[in-house]
């Protein structure tokens, strides 16, 4: 006699996951859940980190005018052109599967497109103007920088960030969230990769006491790394950011509520960015949703990012940790593993000024050399 579940109750999940589990079912909803079951028991393997972030050649095309990628949408993007117009235009051919990121140097044809399939949902608005496609984007030039975090899985290594950028600015708030080391010790390896000049933005200053000389940045103080203090409500530490932004494209990073839309309004107060807070939880409210390339008017661009949960640093070179914690001997680098962390016979042999970035160090060289294979899914 074959089972009856009823509702709410729930089958093996490989049963559930199988494709023959829904084989017997009439109507789309059952067609959908099989193809949906087809595609995780597919067995893909990993795709190649390098391969997927290779641009197609772009030398027959460097004759046409250039203009940077501010957004992408689905069928188009929006360009900022030399004069810092916006120019709206749809992806040639060969360019529909790249992965393209804000801050992308691309060249464009300003030649009539294809109109866009009536059955589809109007586009959206750029700065107020609501017109459609006016050109067509051919070619990426190679980038001279690329600002990237680890993915999720193998199926998708790398989340791209920022293009062409030059430096990363990380803002960490004092409190309202709390300062969390570990995110800036992730953020340095991403600006070293990259080859950003990195700096640490410590927003709500006025929320601590001037007493209070946040020792949590005594490790990053000893690189040499720059730390700025500011309180945007304040107008502190604000006049130093304006000089050095000219001429530059900066990209800010931090958790949501750390106060990044803030800043930027003190920096330019013509933007108006609207700003959140905290939940009742004591978390950040999302006010970003997507990376904003911001133009500002003493020549430079802030590129102003969505609030992060955490920073992977999967598929990252383990070579970068050596600069992140130059305190630790070579035989420490080669194998931080071998190493207890709690251990204060081995911390005191290791002479370390601040024992708790073993334990940061090993964290950061397990998750890099973290890759999920990507094998049949089982839920």
């Amino acid at each position: 006699m074959t089972r009856k579940f009823r509702l709410g109750q729930s089958r093996e999940a490989q049963d559930l996951d199988h494709r023959e589990a829904y084989s017997h079912e009439r109507g789309g909803e059952s067609k959908r859940r099989q193809r949906h079951a087809e595609r995780l028991e597919t067995g893909i393997e990993a795709h190649d980190a390098e391969t997927l972030l290779r641009l197609p050649d772009a030398g027959p095309w460097l004759h046409l005018p250039e203009a940077t990628l501010i957004q992408r949408h689905s069928q188009w993007v929006d360009l900022e052109l030399a004069d810092r117009s916006i120019l709206r235009a749809t992806l040639g051919g060969k360019l529909k599967g790249v992965r393209l990121v804000c801050g992308d140097r691309v060249r464009y044809s300003a030649v009539p497109v294809e109109p866009l399939d009536p059955t589809l949902p109007a586009p959206l608005p750029v700065r107020g103007d609501g017109g459609s496609p006016e050109a067509q984007v051919v070619a990426v030039t190679p980038r001279r920088t690329l600002l990237k975090r680890g993915g999720g899985d193998d199926r998708e290594p790398w989340q791209l960030i920022c293009a062409n950028a030059d430096e990363l600015w990380i803002c960490a708030a004092v409190v309202d969230p709390p300062l969390r080391p570990g995110l800036l010790e992730r953020a340095q390896v991403l600006a070293l990769d990259a080859g950003l000049t990195f700096r640490v933005l410590v927003t709500k200053r006025d929320r601590a006491s001037g007493k209070d000389t946040l020792p949590e940045l005594d490790p990053l103080r000893g690189q040499g790394v720059a730390i700025h203090e500011t309180s945007a409500l304040k107008g502190e530490g604000i006049e130093p950011l304006r000089g050095l932004l000219q001429g530059k494209v900066v990209v800010l990073l931090g958790h949501s509520g750390v106060g990044k839309s803030t800043l930027v309004n003190a920096l330019h107060p013509e933007l108006a960015l609207r700003t959140g807070g905290l939940t009742k939880f004591g978390t950040g409210k999302q006010t970003t949703t997507a990376a904003r390339w911001l133009p500002l008017a003493s020549g430079g661009t802030l590129v102003d990012t969505p609030g992060i949960r955490s920073l992977s640093v999967r598929g990252f070179d383990r070579a970068l940790l050596g600069q992140v914690f130059p305190e630790f001997p070579a035989e420490v680098m080669e194998n931080p593993i071998a190493f207890d962390a709690e251990d204060e016979g081995t911390l005191n042999r290791l002479e370390l000024d601040y024992p708790e970035r073993l334990q940061s160090l090993q964290r950061l060289w397990l998750e890099m050399d973290d890759r999920n294979p990507n094998q049949n899914v089982w839920r």
